[in-house]
């Protein structure tokens, strides 16, 4: 029973994706989907654990796009943009074997990186006889540091529940901020979230946001006899782009999580959504100062498989989640392999 908590109790808290809509901000905070196969309200046993998720979106196709008769449609794709983006999450986690208000202590840090190839079609180019012309770009960069000060975590029967506080600083290094978008006297092409022209001669994919983030974070988890039930949900604030004028609506996040461990194997399924609960606002320096931004509530669904293996004391986890329904932004199959290592307790508590 240690063993199968130990392997499903890392209950973390990691970050965005890559999610253009019709906003400014590429960047949703919590990387969808990525607590899938966890005890979403328990903490491991004490100690520190090295976790690394290794997140990758082959293909997503921007949703949110304009039919033959002008009419728009969130749920559409806009076959113009095509984005393939690839996530590594190293986070480490510290579960301290302290108490605090009757529940178990724990803190985290994470620092993403993430690899971008943007692909958007410009149109008919005569050099090629007629034919569209795709214009690529691909970027690394680093995400914005994500804070973790205080995980809780209580037992009630079997079942576990958790809060947490996280923080996203504004430390990335590409954003709207840091690009030839903040200049209004740099001329620059937007589609969607991506820049064609400019200083970079080149399109791409910001890597990070240009805002700070808060996040309340409640996870729930029933565990018995080798089952997990779980969901993890989260609410996001952002605050606003001083560069660009441009404040990304709140966000509501959840992951959820139905599996079976037997002997060293897990198997289960994940689902996750994604609900922006209010449009982005822009202020255009006309005088009317923020107004809210049309078509810009994003909202998108995934479910899929899930296996596990527990090496001892290395644990491996691979998730595989379907598109079931994306509007107003970036959509598609994803799929995630989750490594955790625990590297011990360097002061334990007798």
């Amino acid at each position: 029973m240690k063993k199968f908590l130990m392997v499903l109790c890392l209950s973390l808290v990691a970050v965005m994706m890559v999610t253009p809509a019709s906003a400014e901000e590429l960047w949703d905070y919590h990387l969808r989907g990525v607590d899938e196969g966890l005890a979403a309200g328990a903490l491991p046993p004490a100690g520190f654990y090295f976790i690394n998720d290794m997140y990758f979106a082959p293909s997503f196709k921007l949703y949110g796009a304009t039919d033959p008769d002008g009419i728009y449609k969130s749920s559409e794709a806009n076959s113009n943009i095509k984005l393939a983006g690839y996530i590594d999450v190293p986070i480490l986690l510290w579960s301290s074997g302290c108490k605090f208000l009757g529940g178990d202590y724990g803190a985290a840090i994470a620092q993403p990186i993430a690899f971008t190839a943007l692909r958007v079609n410009t149109g008919p180019n005569e050099a090629l006889g007629g034919a569209n012309a795709w214009e690529t770009g691909n970027q690394w960069g680093a995400y914005n540091t994500i804070i973790i000060p205080a995980i809780l975590s209580w037992k009630l029967c079997d079942f576990r529940i958790k809060g947490a506080m996280q923080f996203g600083l504004n430390d990335g290094t590409t954003s709207p901020g840091d690009s030839v978008a903040a200049d209004p006297n740099n001329p620059a092409f937007h589609i969607g979230s991506a820049k064609l022209g400019g200083k970079d001669g080149n399109i791409y994919a910001w890597s990070s946001n240009d805002s700070y983030q808060f996040t309340p974070n409640l996870g729930i988890s029933w565990l018995h006899a080798g089952w997990n039930v779980s969901a993890d949900f989260f609410y996001t604030w952002y605050t606003k782009d001083s560069d660009t004028e441009y404040q990304n609506g709140d966000q509501f996040s959840a992951d959820y999580t139905i599996s079976y461990t037997c002997g060293k194997w897990t198997f289960g399924l994940g689902a996750e959504q994604q609900n922006q609960v209010q449009n982005d606002q822009f202020d255009a320096g006309d005088g009317f100062g923020y107004r809210s931004q049309p078509n810009t509530k994003a909202s998108n669904y995934t479910m899929g498989p899930l296996v596990g293996y527990n090496f001892g004391p290395c644990s491996l986890m691979f998730m595989y989640n379907f598109a079931l329904e994306t509007n107003n932004e970036l959509g598609g199959d994803w799929f995630n392999l989750r490594l955790v290592v625990p590297l011990g307790n360097p002061y334990p508590i007798h």
